[in-house]
């Protein structure tokens, strides 16, 4: 397990799709990651609890974190089987 403290993002998915096939990307290449859930129409700021009616009906960012001892390794994998904006991944 690993904290806020020595994670990092590696990605930001933009759809419900998109998030699942992260996910089955970083647990086929075995690499421990967490997911937040953010409204993108929310008040930079406020996170509120997330309703799963809410997760299907409104715009929503998926944050993934891994370990930073995991981020090289992490990004790699991603770029090998999904595009990669160097711009606005890894934040």
């Amino acid at each position: 397990m690993f904290t806020s403290f020595n994670r990092l993002v590696v990605y930001t998915a933009h759809s419900l799709e998109e998030q699942a096939y992260m996910r089955q990307l970083l647990e086929q290449a075995e690499i421990e990651h967490s997911v937040s859930a953010i409204d993108t129409n929310a008040p930079k700021g406020f996170y509120p609890a997330i309703s799963p009616e809410l997760l299907l009906t409104q715009s929503m960012d998926y944050i993934f974190y891994v370990n930073k001892k995991d981020f090289d390794r992490a990004k790699n994998h991603i770029q090998a089987f999904w595009h990669w904006d160097e711009d606005t991944q890894g934040e």
